[in-house]
């Protein structure tokens, strides 16, 4: 007779599958913003770029808060269920997918005011140059996040 094995906790799997969800989102959402919004802002012309940076801040932030949001929750949802559960298997997955879901806003958070410079036209190409590599950076986060959610999921 075989043994089966004991089926995985359901609020942990649950909490793992959403934390899966929300950084495929993010991964996704920087991707876009990486690839297609920050070049479009950020090249060619300094000219009316005060204008286009106050737009982009408008639209871009109820976006962004709602998928900060549900990535925190997401979080912390897989946190209760790995220290509800017990289980040891995939705890490190889970922490290094949580804490990219966290690094994110944070790392949004320190440019703020590179953003609100440029947005008071306040223009110079370190600044943009510095955003577009934190935006890199964020990018490169949610890819690390989504490879942990899946190794933690599949544990």
């Amino acid at each position: 007779m075989k043994r089966r094995r004991p089926a995985s906790d359901p609020t942990l799997r649950a909490g793992r599958l959403a934390l899966l969800t929300t950084s495929a989102i993010t991964l996704g959402f920087q991707s876009i913003v990486t690839s297609v919004v920050y070049p479009q802002l950020f090249d060619g012309t300094t000219h009316g770029i005060a204008e286009r940076q106050a737009d982009h801040a408008r639209r871009i932030a109820p976006v962004a808060l709602t998928l900060y949001a549900t990535s925190l929750g997401a979080s912390i949802w897989a946190t209760y269920g790995s220290l509800r559960s017990g289980e040891q298997a995939g705890r490190v997955s889970t922490a290094v997918a949580c804490a990219t879901s966290l690094a994110g806003p944070l790392v949004t958070v320190g440019v703020v005011p590179l953003h609100a410079g440029i947005a008071q036209e306040q223009i110079m190409r370190p600044k943009i140059a510095a955003l577009m590599a934190s935006d890199r950076v964020r990018t490169g986060l949610a890819a690390v996040g989504v490879v942990a959610a899946a190794q933690a999921l599949s544990s």
